[in-house]
């Protein structure tokens, strides 16, 4: 554990607060992701211009890494040391307490661990989930062995996080002379000082020693599983339709060098029933993680998990509290690799490495004593805490998120339009486009949106290319919930002509191309079994068609009367098929460059302005007008009675 304290020139010491707690967060071996919590006592000035000793303290699931003087609750610690002398606070009453003790109501929710900042009486107090602490901690290696290792430390015995916690530390005494730090069992370690430096150095110090201890042993994981042939293609889209089946998941297959260590190891099922590493983690990754043995039994004991879940939900839980997702967020595939599912692709990430953790802290725990870890009683109760639940409600919901989208053609016109608007409400877009633009078209509606996406370069006339998508679409998230087909080429000419060469590359893109990427986007979501939609953008053409649009309109034609038999087909998978006839669409479109706006203009007698804006409510329509249909056409409280239709966007056709 290295000591990278470095002196800073401010002597704010808010600005301490943050150089310190930017360090501890920085460190992945004793902190992740919103985990751990730091805090100063001083004295400010409040709004009527009296001085009055606050707790700063870091707001509930603010990342260490990055936090500002902002990310800090002031507190009057006043009334914080007055709950000294109560014996109980319930939930309610916590969060209350805790609220009205803020000096500026509109700054962030305090973190849970607030009393037990207040009630230690040194200056800065910092908190975090290390690893090698856990490693000991979650064990049954008696309190003087844990001294010995660790040096002249606290040791509180777990209790539930907060005002109990708080209470805790009082009964062990109340007082921190000569002690170095304190250690909870199953949770994490506090130092703390009257100077920010020696608080860290205490912390990397306690943290080095077990450390140190822990290197002697070895990582817990022995090799005697060979690695397996999965047909991760069928696999991954089951697995998928499995954790889907109340709400639509992202699910993230990773076969990295650690993930395969793990999986191919002799303890990974046993370790797979030890819980997280920390308390901290149970609202993300449950209790439990599922190990699977086959691919033949995974969609069977994914169904188990959720059932043994519910169960004890109904057990353990408040029946007011809504219940969380009863799928299993880590799921170790025997010599295949770890499987993670969430909402986004982001917080598959995250579960991911937290699993990571919790791994190695199993590993290394069995190699220290027989492991412990919270009762299933403790652990809902920790799950279901009011002020760890507010962690999940700081997550922004959208409309779409969980979903995986596929638009073609969405570097330009309606294709990026679409690809926006379904960034926007949440949807995880693999945007494809002939032109490589696309990745950076792709960087900036991410950026833009909030939502990771997935560029991809494809030419629909390659069929290896478009196969080729749908396996990494498959081993990136899992499966696919929408098709927009919207790629499209067109070269405007009469009847005599056209040339066989440009009928066969109208063919190729907007018939073959479109129907190829149905097809496995079909048979995916059947797959899945959690239903689909697909969106044909076909043209104001097919029901109007005009001169000079032969072999546009007619391979249009074509997949519009692909998208009748995906309706038809799909109907009993809850699989939706349905076409938008927008017309006029020239913003941003690429199809009427090189002339083509002008000719048909010219073909009607019209002027550009004039043919721009010819139809009943003599207006241009937009890409956003077409995007928007297809949102709606998403909507299962609007159109979920509603397949094989089609839906005009052209203003009124004259």
């Amino acid at each position: 554990m290295e000591d990278k304290w470095q002196d800073i020139s401010s002597d704010d010491e808010l600005d301490l607060l943050v150089h310190v707690s930017r360090l501890l967060g920085s460190n992945r071996n004793l902190v992740l992701h919103g985990g751990g919590n730091t805090s100063l006592k001083r004295e400010e000035t409040d709004h009527t211009g009296r001085k009055v000793r606050v707790l700063r303290v870091k707001g509930s699931g603010t990342d260490l890494s990055e936090v500002e003087r902002s990310s800090f609750v002031a507190l009057r610690m006043g009334d914080l040391d007055l709950a000294k002398d109560r014996r109980t606070l319930s939930d309610a009453d916590l969060v209350n307490y805790l609220r009205k003790s803020k000096i500026d109501p509109d700054e962030p929710e305090p973190s849970v661990e607030t009393f037990m900042h207040a009630f230690i009486p040194e200056k800065f107090v910092l908190h975090s989930h290390a690893d090698a602490i856990l490693s000991l901690t979650n064990t049954d290696v008696p309190d003087f062995r844990l001294r010995e290792i660790l040096g002249e430390v606290g040791i509180i015995p777990y209790t539930h996080p907060g005002f109990e916690l708080a209470l805790s530390f009082l009964r062990l005494s109340g007082s921190t002379e000569n002690l170095e730090g304190i250690v909870i069992r199953k949770h994490g370690l506090f130092t703390f000082s009257n100077s920010a430096k020696e608080a860290y150095r205490k912390h990397i110090s306690i943290v080095e020693r077990a450390e140190k201890y822990l290197s002697r042993l070895l990582d817990g994981f022995t090799p005697g599983i060979k690695e397996k042939s999965y047909d991760f293609e069928t696999l991954l889209p089951k697995i998928r339709g499995a954790v889907s089946k109340e709400k639509k998941k992202i699910v993230l297959l990773d076969r990295s060098e650690k993930s395969m260590r793990i999986a191919c190891s002799r303890e990974a099922k046993e370790y797979c029933s030890y819980g997280p590493a920390t308390p901290d983690m149970l609202i993300r990754t449950r209790y439990d993680f599922l190990y699977i043995r086959n691919s033949e039994d995974a969609v069977a004991m994914i169904r188990e998990y959720a059932e043994k879940y519910r169960a004890e939900f109904k057990e353990y839980v408040d029946p007011s509290y809504p219940m969380h997702d009863p799928y299993p967020a880590v799921m170790v595939l025997e010599g295949g690799g770890i499987i993670t599912q969430s909402t986004s692709i982001g917080e598959c990430r995250t579960i991911l490495e937290l699993a990571h953790h919790s791994f190695d802290v199993a590993g290394k725990s069995a190699q220290v004593g027989n492991h412990e870890f919270l009762s299933r009683e403790e652990a809902f109760a920790v799950e279901y805490w009011p002020p760890e639940m507010r962690k999940l409600k700081k997550m922004p919901v959208r409309k779409l998120q969980g979903t995986v989208s596929v638009v073609t053609g969405a570097a330009s016109g309606i294709g990026l339009e679409a690809f926006k608007t379904l960034s926007r409400n949440g949807s995880y877009v693999i945007a494809c486009d002939i032109d490589p633009a696309i990745e950076s078209i792709a960087r900036d509606v991410s950026n833009s949106t909030g939502t990771e996406s997935l560029p991809y370069v494809l030419n629909l006339k390659d069929t290896d290319g478009i196969r080729k998508m749908f396996n990494v679409i498959v081993k990136t998230v899992g499966g696919v919930d929408f098709v927009f087909n919207n790629a499209g080429i067109l070269k405007s000419d009469y009847i005599e002509d056209v040339k066989i060469e440009d009928l066969d590359s109208h063919y190729a893109v907007n018939s073959r191309g479109t129907f190829l990427v149905s097809q496995l986007a079909f048979g995916i979501m059947k797959l899945q079994g959690i239903g689909g939609n697909f969106v044909f953008n076909i043209t104001k053409n097919l029901t109007h068609p005009g001169p000079g649009m032969l072999s546009y309109g007619s391979s249009k034609a074509f997949a519009a009367q692909m998208c009748h038999y995906f309706a038809i087909e799909g109907g009993k998978y809850g699989i939706r098929a349905n076409i938008i006839n927008p017309d006029k669409i020239f913003k941003g479109s690429r199809i009427w460059e090189g002339g083509v706006l002008e000719k048909r203009a010219r073909a009607k007698g019209q002027t550009v302005e004039e043919y721009k804006r010819n139809n009943l409510l003599r207006v241009e329509v937009l890409p956003s007008h077409v995007a928007n249909v297809m949102l709606a056409l998403l909507d299962d409280a609007t159109f979920g009675a509603t397949t094989d239709a089609m839906i005009p966007v052209d203003g009124g056709v004259i």
